[in-house]
């Protein structure tokens, strides 16, 4: 997986927040995530960055921002390839509490582009998505947290029109289109006010939104402001 050294500089800057100004909670947040797709012969690891900020109370906007590199893999015959992949995402989300936790829903659109080096060097595909999730937090005591979060990502897969050949292409598509529904459990941990460090395990993909991958693990800091 790629340098945590983002991760620490996020933690840092959020500690040197804590000791000066007593900002709000919540009021905005930024998360650094360092993250690990498992699939047959194509992993991919990269990293990840989101943004909340409150709009009203329980209702936040979001922004997140992916780039993930893959394993070097035989697409078809004679055409080895890496797929490089970026993603952006826009949307919102909304809390409710209950008695022994949050539930949150959120609704976001994300476009995931990837591109190729190897046997063939260019654009690869776009994948455009509607992503409907929900989750439940429950404190755990002594500053941890329990989160069990589901996602389902409605896909529009397109393979670029330039893409190597028409096997590839398809070949492509094969392997990356699909509209997976991830269950995910995360356990999460305040050290410090302000800062929370998190571990993630999701099955399928939640991060890119690519079809065909067996699970996601991810580990991140967020700071709150």
């Amino acid at each position: 997986m790629k340098s945590l050294l983002p991760l620490l500089l996020v933690a840092a800057a959020a500690q040197a927040e804590t000791t000066s100004v007593k900002a709000p909670a919540d009021s905005f947040s930024l998360t650094a995530d360092n993250f690990m797709i498992a699939r047959d012969v194509d992993d991919f690891d990269g990293m990840s960055y989101g943004i909340k900020a409150k709009v009203w109370d329980g209702a936040r906007m979001t922004l997140g921002f992916a780039d993930a590199t893959s394993d070097r893999f035989d697409l078809v015959s004679g055409l080895n390839v890496e797929v490089g992949a970026r993603r952006f995402a826009v949307g919102a989300e909304y809390d409710m509490h209950i008695e022994q936790g949050i539930v949150t829903l959120s609704l976001a659109y994300g476009q995931t582009t990837g591109r190729t080096k190897g046997g063939f060097v260019g654009d690869a595909f776009r994948n455009q998505q509607f992503v409907l999730g929900a989750s439940y937090a429950r404190p755990l005591g002594e500053g941890f947290t329990a989160i069990l979060s589901a996602n389902k990502f409605l896909s529009d897969f397109d393979t670029d029109k330039g893409f190597s050949t028409a096997s590839a292409r398809t070949a492509l598509a094969e392997r990356f289109d699909g509209s997976p529904f991830s269950v995910g459990l995360t356990l999460a941990y305040t050290p410090v006010e302000y800062v929370t460090v998190h571990l993630t395990y999701a099955t399928e993909d939640s991060v890119l939104g690519l079809g065909r991958a067996d699970n996601t693990l991810s580990f991140g800091v967020r700071a709150n402001f």
